[in-house]
């Protein structure tokens, strides 16, 4: 499995993972969207290869520092793996590349709501949610 960061040439094999993540607006704009990100230092957007395929993406933005505290918060935004490829270590990999990117990125909160359907693999992970919340659990990694 290689894990990097896509490349607007990814267009045409990540488009699927987009829409079958859901709430998407346009083809075209998400298109925009995504070259947009993919060229700036502000997004990660990292892609799980199998089989030279793209099978998964991540994406983190860097929200900047904070105001007062002078403190970086990066937003983990998706994690997405096709249903043919799960419990493969995919989505692992693609979580530990946001983290390190997070990292190297100087964040000091990488901050993320999850589905509560994801929950369980951020426990394996030894995370679990601060915020209790049925519909979106909040969770945070201090560096």
């Amino acid at each position: 499995m290689e894990i990097r960061a896509a490349k607007v040439e990814d267009w045409n094999m990540i488009w699927e993972l987009f829409f079958l993540m859901g709430k998407t607006d346009s083809q075209e704009k998400v298109k925009e969207r995504f070259t947009a990100m993919t060229n700036s230092e502000q997004h990660y957007i990292p892609v799980a290869i199998l089989e030279q395929k793209v099978v998964g993406y991540g994406w983190v933005q860097d929200y900047g520092f904070h105001l007062r505290a002078g403190k970086k918060i990066s937003r983990l935004n998706d994690i997405f793996v096709l249903k043919e490829y799960r419990n493969m270590g995919v989505a692992r990999n693609l979580f530990f590349s946001i983290k390190d990117w997070a990292k190297q990125n100087e964040t000091t909160w990488l901050q993320w709501n999850s589905s509560p359907s994801a929950v369980q693999f951020y426990q394996r992970l030894g995370l679990n949610p601060l915020a209790e919340d049925d519909d979106c659990p909040f969770f945070e990694i201090e560096f």
